[in-house]
């Protein structure tokens, strides 16, 4: 197959690619009109970096910094900003990831035309251009029914999910700038552009979401079913096998060495309810349920919110973890069984397992998302046509080709439905409270969207029905408090003798001493604190600070946690030493960023905190006196002189104390 053939698409395929596109705006367009969603209030929607209002460089650049300092995704992070700059609404920021979603069809259209034209072999007397017109038409539904899946209305229109769109819209581009690369090698002709934009490419989408680094592994899988590391010159095809050798060598010394004791030690396991074994245990049970996903969306399958799923621990318990181990071995002894003569079953069977290669490791994650499948899900696609294709061909009848275009409109029915849901917040809400009535989250934007139907007026039965929902969430039976939460921010906005605070942080107390830390714990102490730093008094500091002890104490070495601690007891409690204590304690657990002390005594100096800048300044000479003699400590020290009375001698003997 030449590389010539490849590039030249008929007018047809571009055109059915547009009625494609345009069939997949009008499956997601319902869900258009929705709200947003869990994490989209964390990440932007409350979080006033984000809001940008101006074009001036330093609010995008303290957007950029924030970015790389919190989530190490700034690509999309600056994308939120940016429909904030444009003065988006929720309508804007998920018409926006309609539109990435758009682009990525049409990649997924290119890549997979690409390699059912390489894969499949002919076997019909029809010439070439008359057999590869009916492959564009078989990628043509293998795109239509990647881009309107039903389990993709989550990936799309939960906009924090935007990261995920946009990692695998440059990972797709990566694969096919390596695709170009290396059949112009085999051609004879110089690639060496091609693999540098693939360079590049993945580079700049792991500033998206991590997930760009299995580009890599997804070129390793082509190489070894369609690409077969060939090339004209013998010196090319031993430097790919060494390539990949090596590459494959530093890939598991680094699982091994790095990977397994930073990720999977007990210390980063610290925020979760199971271990590293578990979480990986309940992957086969996890994977199976996504292929289930895949082959029978049905919407009551279908919860957004896994909050309350149960964490395999052991072989049996439950069986359906032995069951689903076994399954998924199956698969494996598939793909290679089947890897010369089927190809694209090898491809499609593989790459569901390279794009869970992260989420499925011992990367400590929690144990089920629906948008982890919008790179996963093309590779079942892939492997549903081949087998499709293979029959038809076998028996000269259209009846399977004809049953995988009614699979498709079935997935485009089961979409309009679910967008249909998603277009309306309480429906929504409402349906996912249903569908997992154990799930906290669900219990939480249930109540949510009660509250603000009723104008957040305590007269309004709405109102009455929120917190009713938010009592229920704090009685099942899990770790999280952020029912608490809401509880504790209505008792403080609405004061009412049924709304008493103690009971709140009795159960909120509770839950952090013998429970276990998860992450929206975390989360609920940060919106606390940020509740009562900014201006909602009636949060009580002290047992709000009682909170933090104990967290701190069963979980010491999180830096967020002193760091939190440190901003409640300066600007709620006003303990100075407090708060230069906990400081401390954050310098020496990031004792290996240099440049966090100098950042951290900046921003207290900024903001006239002189007292804690002194104690940050004091305790960075205790640890390292050569400091002292840096020409930016000095130039501190100057300031702090001019600004504060306390000598830094007496702040260190008060910390020290």
């Amino acid at each position: 197959m030449s590389t010539s053939t490849e590039r030249h698409i008929p007018w047809s395929a571009y055109a059915g690619l547009t009625i494609v596109l345009l069939i997949t705006s009008v499956v997601f367009a319902p869900a258009l009109s929705g709200g947003f969603l869990f994490d989209d209030y964390l990440i932007f929607v409350e979080n006033p970096i984000i809001h940008v209002t101006s074009w001036h460089w330093s609010a995008w650049q303290q957007v950029w910094a924030w970015s790389h300092t919190n989530i190490q995704r700034p690509l999309a992070i600056f994308s939120y900003a940016l429909n904030y700059a444009l003065g988006s609404d929720s309508w804007g920021f998920k018409a926006t990831n309609l539109v990435i979603h758009l682009f990525n069809t049409v990649l997924v259209y290119l890549l997979v035309s690409r390699l059912l034209i390489a894969c499949w072999t002919a076997t019909r007397s029809d010439s070439p251009p008359t057999r590869h017109s009916r492959f564009e038409g078989w990628a043509l539904c293998v795109a239509a029914a990647w881009a309107m899946h039903p389990l993709q209305v989550s990936a799309v229109m939960y906009v924090v999910q935007r990261m995920e769109l946009m990692g695998f819209g440059f990972v797709l581009l990566a694969l096919l700038a390596y695709w170009r690369a290396r059949r112009l090698q085999q051609e004879n002709k110089r690639g060496s552009i091609w693999l540098l934009l693939c360079l590049f490419l993945t580079v700049i989408g792991f500033e998206a979401k991590e997930t760009a680094v299995l580009v890599p592994g997804y070129a390793l899988l082509l190489e070894l079913t369609v690409l077969r590391f060939t090339a004209t010159r013998p010196s090319v095809q031993s430097a790919w096998k060494i390539f990949y050798i090596v590459g494959c060598a530093l890939a598991m010394a680094a699982f091994a060495f790095y990977l397994l004791p930073h990720y999977a030690s007990a210390q980063a396991y610290a925020g979760r309810d199971y271990t590293a074994w578990q979480r990986e245990l309940t992957q086969l049970r996890v994977l199976p349920l996504y292929l289930s996903w895949i082959v029978l969306p049905l919407p009551d399958h279908l919860h957004f919110y896994y909050d309350s799923y149960i964490a395999s621990t052991g072989w049996l318990h439950p069986i359906s973890t032995l069951l689903g181990g076994l399954l998924l071995l199956t698969l494996l002894i598939l793909a290679v069984a089947f890897r010369h003569r089927r190809p694209l079953l090898t491809v499609g069977i593989s790459w569901f397992f390279v794009a869970h290669a992260l989420t499925s490791s011992p990367v400590p994650l929690e144990l089920v998302f629906e948008h982890r499948n919008y790179p996963a899900l093309l590779g079942p696609l892939l492997a549903i046509a081949d087998v499709l294709q293979w029959l038809t061909q076998r028996s000269r009848s259209m009846a399977p080709g004809i049953v995988g275009i009614l699979a498709t409109i079935a997935f485009a029915f089961l979409t309009i439905l679910r967008a249909l849901t998603w277009g309306s917040p309480l429906l929504l809400a409402t349906t996912l409270a249903q569908t997992d009535p154990q799930s906290t989250r669900a219990a939480l934007d249930m109540a949510r969207r009660y509250v603000a139907m009723s104008g957040n007026n305590p007269s309004n039965p709405l109102y009455s029905l929120g917190i009713q929902e938010l009592r229920r969430g704090a009685t099942l039976t899990n770790d999280s408090i952020l029912p608490e939460e809401g509880l504790l921010i209505q008792a403080a906005n609405h004061p009412d003798p049924q709304l008493d605070p103690k009971l709140f942080w009795d159960s909120l107390e509770r839950k952090l001493r013998d429970g276990h830390l998860i992450p929206d714990n975390y989360r609920t102490l940060f919106d606390l604190q940020q509740a009562r730093i900014h201006g909602q008094i009636a949060i009580d500091a002290a047992q709000l600070s009682r909170s933090y002890d104990i967290a701190i104490t069963r979980n010491p070495r999180r830096v967020s946690l002193h760091a939190q601690y440190a901003e409640l007891a300066s600007l709620a409690l006003n303990d100075l030493p407090l708060a230069a204590n906990q400081w401390c304690k954050v310098l020496d657990l990031e004792k290996s960023d240099p440049s966090y002390a100098g950042q951290l005594a900046n921003y207290l100096i900024a903001n006239q905190r002189y007292y804690e800048a002194s104690a940050v300044i004091a305790e960075v000479e205790r640890q390292d006196p050569q400091q002292a003699k840096n020409s930016a400590w000095q130039a501190r020290l100057d300031k702090l002189s001019h600004a504060s009375t306390t000598s830094v001698p007496s702040i260190l003997a008060t910390v020290a104390n």
